[in-house]
């Protein structure tokens, strides 16, 4: 089980990896999808940890938690059409940052 203050350290470095790799995508820049990757692969994994601790919470926070993990998937899907040249990548990022935006209202 991961200490709190160690998953909102590593948290916030993955997200800022991701708004960087997204801005630098802006920019036509070679390196932005690795960078956005690497950030949206972090969240992923601690939004999975984060899933898997919470057998013992309520059922409505364990749904919460389910939302986040999908939300999350999102950003896998916006890393691979980075990868892809394709513009879809800011529909999905998008979505994402809407559910992420509705959850932190809904959660504790």
């Amino acid at each position: 089980m991961m200490k709190k203050e160690l998953s909102q350290t590593l948290y916030s470095i993955s997200s800022l990896l991701a708004v960087l790799g997204a801005v630098a995508r802006f920019f036509d820049q070679f390196y932005a999808p690795y960078v956005f990757s690497v950030g949206a692969a972090l969240i992923l994994i601690l939004q999975f940890i984060h899933v898997f601790n919470l057998k013992t919470k309520s059922v409505r926070e364990q749904r919460l938690g389910r939302i986040g993990l999908f939300a999350a998937m999102l950003l896998a899907l916006s890393s691979y059409f980075m990868f892809t040249n394709s513009n879809l990548w800011v529909v999905a990022l998008l979505i994402y940052a809407l559910v992420t935006l509705f959850l932190s209202f809904r959660g504790e």
